[in-house]
């Protein structure tokens, strides 16, 4: 007999605009998804974002988390009166510069990007990106990416972590098993890195290695990483994420999903949600904010719950109780301090100082 279940749990899903609807409200209330993440199409100035996070979490007891995509630089939901912060690669520049330097600016980034969510009450972020850039790539990571060696992301994701980690808001570490080398999109197509196992190890999979025991959760990327599995996308790969992840290096975390509506993966919505549960994730991103596309994505869900072992549901259910519980409504923090306040002025003026040009805009 399968253990008590509400399938919705394993999601992470989208809503329509800046206010909740009536039909929005009603689904929420129902069937009670993990959590709701947060895009420009939900943003219109602080006063309002929150009276929608308080709506959302109105829905139900205990409340969906809030989710957000706050990285810095180009990937940046929230923005004036909030930090207008570096690009993560900016960070690494300043530490070939200056080490100490570089390390304490991307500590402080962290830490300042924490305070602001938890301050409107969003309790996980979907950062740090912990790919490394590299030159021959498609531009879609670029300089979202902490640096071109795992030695740079390794220390400079890893002091970002260490200052969000103070504010108690979750971090994400993504993309795994590593979108770097990609050479297209995965928001449009599906790529292809082909690596061997022995040349990941050396490179792609160091800093998810390094940091994943420092991190509460990991989201996948929808790329076939041929040293790992040939025939499958990671965040479908039982190799990838049961036998490397959860086996061999011992993660104890969730495994979070990117968006299963993104260009890179075949099949219909629900398809794409059972796939990812039957591969390992967690929790399955669907972010599109249509309630059509919610109602799909929880069918998959239903599917996936009823084709798990029993024994791997009930630990994936209890991952996301135990994680998720603490980022539910995260303490409200002030920004009335001269720490903060004069953080958030180094923060921008090193903003100002771009020296890199890879203006892609991530939707």
């Amino acid at each position: 007999m399968k253990p008590q279940t509400t399938p919705a749990h394993h999601l992470i899903l989208g809503i329509s605009g800046t206010i909740l609807t009536k039909d929005e409200k009603q689904w929420l209330e129902t069937n009670k998804p993990s959590g709701i993440i947060l895009f420009s199409r939900n943003i219109e100035n602080l006063e309002q974002v929150r009276a929608l996070i308080n709506a959302i979490c109105k829905t139900a007891t205990p409340p969906p988390t809030i989710w957000i995509d706050q990285e810095g630089g180009r990937v940046q939901r929230l923005r004036a009166p909030f930090t207008n912060f570096p690009s993560p690669y900016r960070f690494a520049q300043l530490f070939r510069e200056d080490k100490k330097a570089g390390l304490e600016m991307s500590h402080l980034g962290g830490m300042v990007c924490g305070l602001e969510l938890a301050s409107i009450g969003i309790g996980v972020n979907c950062a740090p990106v912990l790919d490394i850039r590299q030159k021959e790539a498609d531009p879609v990571i670029g300089n979202r990416a902490f640096g071109t060696t795992a030695e740079e992301v390794i220390k400079l994701s890893g002091a970002w972590i260490r200052g969000i980690g103070k504010t108690g808001v979750m971090a994400v570490g993504k993309h795994f098993p590593g979108h770097g080398a990609a050479q297209v999109d995965s928001h449009k197509q599906l790529p292809t890195i082909t690596k061997s196992r022995e040349e990941l190890d050396n490179h792609e999979l160091k800093p998810f290695k390094a940091l994943a025991a420092t991190l509460p959760a990991l989201m996948t990327a929808h790329l076939i990483a041929e040293g790992l599995d040939i025939k499958q996308p990671a965040t479908w790969s039982s190799p990838t994420l049961k036998k490397l992840l959860r086996t061999d290096w011992g993660f104890k975390g969730l495994i979070v999903s990117d968006a299963v509506e993104m260009g890179a993966l075949q099949g219909d919505l629900a398809d794409r949600v059972y796939n990812s549960l039957l591969g390992g994730c967690d929790l399955v991103l669907c972010c599109t904010g249509r309630l059509e596309d919610n109602h799909a994505a929880l069918e998959g869900a239903i599917r996936g719950v009823i084709a798990m072992e029993n024994q791997e549901l009930l630990k994936s259910r209890e991952r996301i109780r135990t994680i998720l519980t603490p980022y539910q409504r995260p303490a409200e923090k002030s920004l009335n301090s001269d720490e903060y306040t004069n953080a958030k002025k180094r923060l921008e003026a090193l903003a100002e100082t771009v020296l890199d040009d890879d203006p892609t805009e991530i939707g």
